[in-house]
């Protein structure tokens, strides 16, 4: 998907490629335009891609043995939770092969943010628990496919720990720049709404954005949901008179797999595939999953455009005011989840386009009906318009995906089948999950806490007191409401 900025044949006077000042220009040539189209190819969004050629000029292809400095630099976040769907696992195993594929001269930093799980009260915010999930996924990236030869991976809590002479004078400098105001408008990289907020969580982005300093990451490769927290980076560079600002290359985020889902959860097991489902359990999913077609969405469209010209005529401005706050409420940042506008939001298409056919090469087969026995595509571009056009039917598209998400996971099913080490990281992950359901199970079973104020009992009314409940006085009273209590 082509990025939304501006060409990267833009001028490259600004850079986010930290260049020796008086370093000679280097041509660029055809292998260096293979690595930005390539890169570029990963994200949603780029700000800028004339920064981008920048970076790979002054630090990409050829640079990595002259002795000129360090490679390009790349950074992920990513919190210990519990499980790992297939967005973070196959697709970001997809990205960084992209952005670190061989002679690109590029280093992909994931950040184990441990310590930002505790915050975000992950495992219940216990520290050892979570270090174990980090290993475990980490080995689902190894099973996945993703080359690690180019990766590192950096432990929130050894690297905040040990250099912490660092790390917190750069947090307290990112957070004396920006107002609370601003800092909660990041909140919602956490999925969080700001009433329900901890102080703890009001620290998280100051935190992120301090990351990619600390880590002396060129470029931002997140999801879209972590936009906001991302251009807080770029502000800060403003703010505190920095010449070079990180990239920011958002990559899409997956539709949940059922209707109204503009993001998978975690928390709904059937909204995704997760990266240990079975077989039986990637059929059940995709097969019950959400495929409008192109009149499914044409109809959709047209009762969403009766239903708020209905509710404009019915409803008074404080009330349609009132309903847009609690979708607001509702949403928490839903709707910035994706940049290019899609009416069809369909998660079959979504994931054939994002997961099977997002490497370089892939092919995609499903039958349609010029060809029962399978057809094989190229480009996933055709694949939906057979589909728009009718030649490809919701239940042939969801057979094919089945059979390729299937083929897809089947490494990793091997790997935590044999290997002694991720087999016990698996079966420790497990436990924790059993554990906590256990433990809200429990607690749901349990007899129904009643909280009740005996005012009595600590002296502040006496005994068989009434409480009568009454509007406020006020001490200019309207004839009618007068005339209204008499009435009582």
């Amino acid at each position: 998907m082509a990025p939304s900025n501006a060409s990267a044949n833009e001028s490259a006077n600004t850079t986010g490629a930290k260049t020796k000042d008086k370093a000679p220009a280097r041509e660029w040539t055809p292998a260096m335009e293979s690595d930005l189209q390539r890169i570029l190819s990963v994200g949603e969004e780029c700000i800028s891609a004339a920064e981008l050629k920048n970076l790979i000029l002054s630090k990409g292809r050829g640079r990595d043995g002259d002795g000129d400095g360090p490679d390009i630099r790349l950074y992920d976040g990513f919190e210990p939770s519990g499980r790992m769907h297939i967005a973070q696992g196959v697709y970001k195993s997809i990205n960084v092969n992209k952005c670190t594929a061989e002679g690109t001269n590029a280093t992909f930093c994931f950040w184990v943010a441990d310590w930002f799980a505790l915050m975000n009260d992950k495992m219940g915010g216990d520290l050892d628990k979570i270090i174990v999930v980090g290993q475990y996924l980490i080995e689902v990236w190894k099973a996945a496919g993703m080359d690690l030869s180019h990766v590192e991976f950096r432990w929130a809590s050894d690297e905040i720990t040990g250099q912490a002479h660092v790390y917190w004078p750069l947090v307290l400098d990112v957070a004396r720049r920006f107002n609370v105001t601003r800092i909660k408008k990041c909140c919602q990289i956490m999925g969080r709404l700001e009433g329900s907020l901890t102080a703890a969580q009001v620290l998280y982005p100051l935190m992120q954005c301090s990351d990619v300093f600390f880590l002396k990451a060129d470029v931002c490769q997140l999801g879209v949901d972590q936009r906001k927290v991302n251009m807080l980076a770029r502000e800060y560079c403003d703010a505190s008179k920095k010449k070079f600002k990180p990239v920011i290359l958002s990559h899409h985020m997956l539709y949940g797999l059922k209707k109204g889902q503009e993001k998978m959860s975690k928390s709904d097991p059937d909204s995704a595939i997760f990266m240990e489902d079975t077989k039986e359990d990637v059929e059940r999913k995709i097969s019950n999953a959400f495929c409008p077609t192109k009149e499914d969405a044409e109809r959709e469209k047209l009762e969403q455009e009766r239903e708020s010209e209905s509710k404009s005529e019915s409803e008074s401005e404080s009330l349609t005011q009132l309903r847009d706050k609690e979708h607001d409420r509702e949403d928490a940042g839903k709707e910035s989840m994706h940049l290019t506008a899609d009416d069809l939001k369909n998660p079959i298409l979504d994931y054939i386009q994002h997961i099977i056919m997002s490497p370089t090469d892939a092919t995609f087969t499903c039958a349609n009906a010029n060809n029962p026995a399978g057809q094989t595509y190229l480009q996933f571009d055709q694949v939906k318009q057979d589909f728009l056009d009718g030649l490809i039917t919701p239940d042939q598209l969801k057979r094919a995906l089945i059979d390729a998400l299937n083929q897809l996971l089947q490494p990793v099913r091997d790997h935590f089948a044999n290997d002694e080490t991720a087999k016990g990281l698996f079966e420790k992950v497990q436990s924790f999950k059993r554990q906590s359901a256990s433990a809200a199970a429990a607690e749901n079973d349990g007899p129904p806490k009643v909280f009740r104020l005996d005012l009595v009992a600590q002296n502040v009314v006496p005994p068989d007191s009434h409480l009568v409940m009454a509007p406020l006085p006020t001490a200019a009273p309207t004839l009618q409401q007068t005339a209204d209590l008499l009435a009582k």
